[in-house]
């Protein structure tokens, strides 16, 4: 069960990397944009085991990371040996974008993250994670925020749908 959940997970985010439909949903403060790949929208079949009838979806974002200023190497050589290695390995693979699959469910806005790769700006992955839970409760979804980025992800995506169905 635990292999079939991770290549499920892993082909999803796979499919959205070669998506041709992101549509951009929000900007942040420090310069990142949260795009959603309208493509990837679809009714998910994954039981919630405390919620009964609530239609859920999946769908893959994407933020894209503003430019990162070139830094002195030395520099960052002599502090990362004073910091973590992954503190490290950020400072020398900057993240360039960030693709995710999220369980969305659209009657309380919320949101379970089900994997994640970092690209660096070659494309090549940086850290990937999948999630390892074979059952889901609604505690593990994360409910949003009113005028947030995750709400209007959350609102876009379900709004998206919605159309979807009825077209």
């Amino acid at each position: 069960m635990k292999r079939l959940s991770a290549l499920l997970a892993g082909s999803a985010l796979a499919l959205s990397a070669q998506a041709v439909s992101w549509s951009e949903v929000s900007e942040s403060h420090s310069g990142s944009v949260f795009s959603v790949d309208l493509d990837s929208i679809e009714r998910s079949d994954i039981s919630i085991i405390d919620e009964k009838r609530v239609e859920n979806i999946t769908v893959s974002i994407r933020r894209t990371y503003p430019p990162q200023a070139k830094k002195n190497i030395a520099k960052d050589k002599e502090a990362a040996k004073e910091e973590n290695a992954e503190t490290a390995l950020f400072k020398e693979k900057p993240i360039h974008h960030s693709d995710q699959q999220l369980l969305i469910s659209c009657k309380d806005a919320s949101y379970y993250r089900r994997a994640y790769v970092n690209y660096a700006a070659n494309d090549k992955v940086i850290k990937s994670w999948q999630s390892d839970k074979p059952i889901l409760t609604t505690k593990d979804f994360k409910i949003t925020s009113p005028k947030t980025i995750g709400r209007a992800l959350v609102e876009y995506s379900c709004k998206n749908h919605e159309q979807q169905k009825t077209a």
